[in-house]
């Protein structure tokens, strides 16, 4: 049997799981979606009552039968050829998702995580709700088209921070940048702006440290980060050589919200983060991706996070 590694060539997190799970004895298939249809193609027939047939990729076939999980680690988009009008990539692209997409989603096997279960615990207004209703604090938040309750908003907490809705990446010349969470003022919220593109705006709590906390099905890896700079302590991603690291053990009442998280959006992996209160020393939620990085992690602090997620896409078994 096979563990299917979906991922872009160049990903080191997915190399350290294929590394877990060589050294555990488990076959692996690697293999990445943007691949297709240059290098991989694939056919299915039935169901009868599962789908039968293969993937191909360069000289190696791999049967559907023969696969016991999948790893769904940030594959890379379809790679149609360029020639293709606009109209005829958009009729390609959409066929691609739904016959090599929707074939690999219909697998009757284990995923970490499985993509539409990914697509669902992106929202972000969800992610909030399901937090909250779970038991973990969050900071008061607001989402909005309209300025003039943003700056309402920001007045009635003081210190302010916008942070984007999704993991956005500005192209500005031949540089491309990471929006990251920022203090905003009142006087510089614009209309227009907002109206145009929902902010999400929250009130900056005092802090000791962010924490990152990797849950794979029901281990915790928790680390803390501790920022170096001005700019890493608003938002640590803003500058890594700044930042030092250190594992922490999870509080148990976290370890089971954390828990009833994975369980309400159907994941079996998660990169939760947190802020520490400066004030109080409770963990206040910020946000969880369900398929966010911790590869770093691994390598700054020895956390066998890797071998979880071998563990838990073999059944726990060696």
């Amino acid at each position: 049997m096979t563990v299917l590694v979906l991922t872009a060539p160049d990903d080191d997190t997915a190399s350290r799981v294929c590394q877990a799970l060589q050294a555990r004895g488990r076959g692996y298939a690697r293999m990445d979606l943007g691949d297709f249809p240059e290098t991989l193609s694939f056919t299915a027939s039935g169901p009868d009552p599962a789908w039968a047939g293969r993937l191909s990729h360069g000289q190696h076939d791999l049967a559907l039968a023969e696969i016991e999980a999948v790893y769904w680690r940030r594959p890379s988009e379809f790679r149609l050829p360029a020639h293709l009008d606009r109209q005829h990539r958009r009729f390609a692209l959409a066929e691609a998702r739904q016959g090599l997409g929707g074939l690999i989603s219909s697998l009757p096997v284990p995923f970490v995580n499985h993509p539409s279960r990914i697509a669902d615990a992106e929202l972000k207004p969800s992610q909030l709700h399901a937090a909250a209703q779970i038991g973990l604090p969050v900071p008061p938040t607001m989402i909005t088209s309209s300025g003039r309750d943003a700056r309402a908003f920001a007045r009635r907490f003081g210190k302010v921070l916008y942070k984007p809705l999704t993991s956005a990446f500005l192209h500005e010349e031949d540089r491309v940048k990471l929006v990251y969470a920022t203090l905003i003022d009142p006087s510089e919220i614009d209309d227009a702006s907002i109206a145009m593109a929902p902010c999400q705006f929250q009130a900056f709590i005092p802090k000791s440290r962010d924490i990152r906390l990797v849950a794979v099905g029901g281990e915790c890896f928790a680390v803390a980060i501790h920022a170096g700079s001005d700019e890493s302590y608003v938002d640590w991603r803003a500058d890594y050589p700044a930042l030092s690291y250190e594992a922490v053990p999870t509080p148990c009442h976290v370890a089971e919200a954390v828990a009833a998280y994975l369980k309400r959006f159907g994941l079996s992996f998660g990169c939760f983060d947190f802020t520490e209160s400066a004030d109080t020393g409770e963990w206040l939620f910020l946000e969880c991706g369900a398929n966010a990085q911790w590869g770093w992690l691994e390598h700054e602090t020895g956390l066998p996070i890797a071998d979880a997620i071998a563990r838990q896409l073999t059944g726990g078994t060696a």
